[in-house]
């Protein structure tokens, strides 16, 4: 019957039920339920109900919103130029002079990496690429590209719970296979990963954008790489596209875990994903010269039983009922 639900709903039902907590399928198509208990009751549609503000779900969804916000505030984030497609004609070369490439552009209001285009290494590259952009979307983000690892933080009230490195999808070479065939098999062996968000993990993507990353390895989808050889297949980490995941919740520095708090704090969000980019995950996010990526209102929590040590739907619900 839910095989319609998102994930996160399926998560938040099983570990209610669990709990001995009440649920209640209010509208089972527009994946609305309710979780009850001791005279509290909570309506959840995913991981959307009343602790996250209007506003701050608002501000999340819009990009710009989110890093004026918390620039204006001293949150560190990518140097950062906003763009509608009206300007592009006008689009002096000037207004990148405090840019340091390559940099990485971004539709303003989308998620799941859609639209997003990296390493670009010049201006000429930048026009193309945002004046392809401009013929889906109306208005874009230039960033500069900050190098390190990807950091997903679920942060609960002012917990954070768990903290997930996202590894942009790969494959290691057998020195027989080529590309393709190496994809195929991780695609079609590893029962984590499905369409989508339905499991832990999603197919690795083949697409232009894999095209693209491994043609600058000197490799095409028929190329056979070395025995042990890794081979990047996209320059994000999304886990749409078929990145992987790894808990260092246990390493994670407390002045990075308060950074993300107060970030979420900053935006009124009470439970949300956290992105950001460091070089260690055990040092202050200031040490390391990270950023905030993004922040996520709704934040998917599919996988996290079978990727990391933390039940996150459990602890959702605990801080709910019993706190």
């Amino acid at each position: 019957m839910l095989n319609y639900w998102s994930i996160s709903s399926i998560v938040l039902k099983d570990e209610a039920e669990k709990l001995w907590l009440h649920v209640e399928t209010i509208i089972p198509e527009k994946n609305l339920f309710k979780v009850s208990w001791n005279g509290r009751e909570f309506y959840f549609k995913s991981t959307d109900f009343w602790w996250n503000s209007a506003l701050g779900m608002k501000i999340a969804e819009d990009k710009q919103m989110t890093y004026v916000i918390l620039e204006r505030n001293g949150f560190p984030i990518a140097h950062s130029l906003y763009i509608h497609k009206s300007e592009l004609d006008n689009f002096p070369k000037e207004s990148l002079s405090g840019f340091r490439y390559p940099v990485i552009i971004k539709p303003i209001n989308q998620a799941h990496g859609n639209g997003v285009m990296m390493n670009i290494t010049g201006y000429e590259e930048l026009l193309l690429k945002l004046k392809k952009s401009f013929e889906i979307y109306e208005n874009m983000i230039v960033q500069e590209q900050i190098i390190g690892d990807e950091f997903r933080v679920l942060v609960v009230r002012g917990e954070v719970v768990v903290v997930i490195n996202r590894i942009p999808p790969c494959i290691i070479g057998d020195g027989k296979q080529s590309i393709a065939t190496l994809i195929e098999i991780e695609n079609t062996t590893n029962p984590l990963r499905w369409f989508d968000y339905e499991r832990p993990l999603s197919y690795i993507r083949t697409d232009a954008e894999l095209d693209h990353c491994i043609k600058k390895y000197g490799y095409s989808r028929n190329s056979i790489p070395a025995r042990n050889q890794k081979v990047f297949l996209r320059s994000n980490s999304n886990l749409g596209t078929g990145a992987t995941a790894k808990d260092v919740t246990h390493m994670m520095h407390q002045e990075t875990k308060d950074i993300c708090i107060q970030a979420c704090q900053q935006i009124w969000l009470e439970i949300a994903w956290v992105d950001i980019i460091t070089n260690d995950i055990s040092k202050s996010l200031k040490e390391t010269w990270g950023i905030i990526l993004e922040i996520n209102d709704t934040p998917g929590i599919g996988g996290h039983r079978e990727l990391t040590s933390i039940n996150s739907g459990k602890r959702i619900l605990e801080k709910l009922f019993f706190e």
